[in-house]
């Protein structure tokens, strides 16, 4: 069937996303599952696959171009299908939208012009009425040059920010009001600037091929214009012998986390309990697909697919950071703690897509002295099957959830107090990559799908099988 390809939402807090590239041209034959476009967020890197087999048959959001979460930007079908009634309603809601942002740009316009007004004069006064023979400068001391929002200039005057120093990340490189905000925290953090280090120039695709290779992108030389790093350049570095220190950084490895390792203020973590409902839903699901399937199934299996049904609604959590990037992935390589000190893991790979069957016999497979197969982009553990303590890390992936389905609670009943499953759920989280309101969402997503587990463990199985 054909559709509307829109911008997704990386993250709760998002309000923009750029389109970086669209990585297949417009008549060209796409399967089900690969990637059509790749677009930006502030830090966070997603890729748009296609739904099915078929061609991008229109676009709307060029490379470059910045638009608000949820907004069309293409349209995919078959190539003989009818798609006049898809591009009618990308028009009506696209002429929808502008109308809307003009309204809100001719406000906030006129915010910042009667402040500056407001400056003017008070200028003026103080130096005896004359005309000075002043000009009124951008917000912030910065020049008529400068290509700003304007809710960047209104918030670079409140922040006393000069906008000529401020470097732009919107579109075309306008100066967005995160860029103010941000460029306000560099400098009350580091006044002189003494700190401030060049970022890793390199494109999308050579940062995804870097976290594929293991390369790191601070030691590879870059031929790209202006010195940016390509995707060749990566391949070259990754066929050379690294050094040992970024042999050392590529380990990785599932692994609890001290509080003496330096890294630990890079992680954060939250932990929540389950009303009684969802323990029970918990173990009840347990006794349900016993009795259906021959094959055993554990709790970590049950966890698994509710944990991967989370993640479809909550991507943010299901990705990696590297090299300053967050970069969100579509397919759920969900790794499985396999040791009991937590050391090693085997990963289930696109979980999203397999069977309690399929996940079962994958996790019986699990061979803690081999690589495993993908890298991890999620990780699961079980504490009734773990023995470890701090923060459960799996660099370079960006969160870890810990289950712990062994305690017990007491509620008062009719014949005194009825003893009901006690159900603990900790996801540590890297904070460069994840907010704490995204975390404790995730967590109040996951309970919320725990309560319904027997409806989705069934059907994850009666849907693939």
């Amino acid at each position: 069937m054909s559709y509307i390809v829109k911008m997704p939402k990386l993250g709760l807090e998002m309000e923009q996303g750029t389109v970086l590239e669209w990585t297949v041209e417009r008549g060209d034959a796409v399967s089900e599952g690969e990637m059509i476009a790749e677009v930006e967020s502030e830090k966070s890197i997603g890729e748009v696959e296609a739904r099915e087999d078929g061609t991008v048959r229109r676009v709307y959001a060029e490379e470059g171009d910045t638009v608000p979460p949820g907004t069309p930007i293409g349209i995919f079908a078959a190539p003989d299908a009818d798609i006049a009634d898809l591009e009618a309603e990308v028009e009506a809601e696209l002429e929808g939208e502008a109308e809307t942002a003009t309204a809100e740009a001719e406000t906030a316009e006129a915010e910042p012009a009667e402040a500056s007004e407001a400056v003017a004069a008070t200028a003026e006064a103080a130096e005896g009425g004359g005309d000075g023979g002043g000009q009124t400068g951008d917000a912030g001391g910065g020049s008529d040059d400068v290509k700003a929002s304007p809710r960047a200039q209104k918030r670079a005057e409140e922040l006393n920010v000069d906008l000529t120093t401020v470097q732009g990340t919107g579109f075309d490189g306008a100066i967005t009001e995160d860029d103010v905000e941000t460029a306000a925290e560099a400098a009350e953090s580091d006044p002189a600037g003494e700190s401030a280090t060049d970022e890793v120039k390199a494109s999308p695709r050579a940062q995804k091929r870097a976290e594929e290779l293991g390369v790191d992108l601070t030691i590879v030389d870059g031929t790209g214009f202006e010195g940016a790093i390509t995707e060749d350049d990566v391949e070259a570095a990754a066929e050379a012998e690294p050094p040992v220190e970024t042999a050392e950084r590529q380990r990785g490895g599932v692994e609890w986390l001290s509080s003496e390792r330096p890294e630990q203020d890079r992680y954060d973590r939250v932990t929540a309990t389950a009303d009684p409902a969802v323990g029970d839903a918990l173990f009840e699901t347990m006794e349900a697909v016993r009795t259906a399937f021959e094959q055993r199934v554990t709790m970590t299996d049950v966890m698994l697919v509710l944990a991967s049904a989370t993640l479809t609604d909550h991507p943010m959590m299901n990705g990696t950071f590297t090299e300053s990037t967050h970069q969100i992935t579509e397919p759920q390589h969900i790794a499985l703690v396999a040791d009991i000190n937590g050391s090693v893991a085997g990963v289930v790979p696109d979980a999203a897509n397999k069977s309690l069957t399929e996940i079962v016999d994958r996790r019986q497979s699990v061979d803690g002295d081999s690589e495993p197969s993908h890298q991890a982009t999620f990780t699961l553990t079980n504490a009734a099957e773990t023995d470890g303590s701090g923060r459960l890390i799996n660099p370079p992936a960006v969160a870890a959830l810990e289950i712990d389905p062994t305690g017990e609670r007491a509620v008062p009943s009719e014949n005194g107090v009825t003893i009901h499953p006690l159900v603990t759920a900790t996801l540590t989280y890297d904070t460069r990559a994840v907010g704490a309101g995204e975390a404790q969402a995730f967590l109040d997503g996951f309970f919320e799908r725990a309560q319904r587990a027997p409806e989705l463990v069934l059907g994850s199985y009666r849907g693939r099988e």
